[in-house]
């Protein structure tokens, strides 16, 4: 017999010595249902998500309103003294920038609501 038939009638289950059709597909011990623990964390993950962007996205804003600001400050202080060495100016300026923007994050920092005066009315 030619040994690639042999190899497939082997696989169908009709070589061996039981002979016959035996079973052609078999379950492994473990089968695997859903997605492991991904079932868990996925939801937890879904209900983070938008607190832990929206967190990002305002620092972002921040770090790039400072970058401008400490930039602007830069460039103003560098057109002002031009004999003061420019890595003085520079390191003086983003040290504070870094101060201030540290503050900022820490303390929370930020634009404040004016709370409406409550106005009772006597009667």
């Amino acid at each position: 017999m030619h040994p690639l038939t042999r190899y497939y009638i082997h696989q169908a289950g009709g070589g061996g010595s039981s002979g016959g059709v035996g079973p052609i597909y078999s379950l492994p011990p473990y089968i695997q249902r859903g997605h492991g623990i991904g079932d868990y964390l996925v939801p937890l993950f879904r209900a983070i998500n938008p607190l832990v962007f929206t967190g990002l996205r305002s620092a972002g804003k921040a770090l790039g309103r400072a970058a401008l600001r400490t930039g602007g400050k830069i460039l103003s202080d560098i057109a002002d003294n031009p004999q003061m060495g420019y890595k003085v100016i520079i390191t003086k300026h983003v040290q504070n920038s870094f101060r201030n923007l540290r503050s900022t994050m820490m303390g929370g920092g930020g634009r404040k609501r004016k709370r409406r005066p409550t106005t009772r009315t006597t009667k």
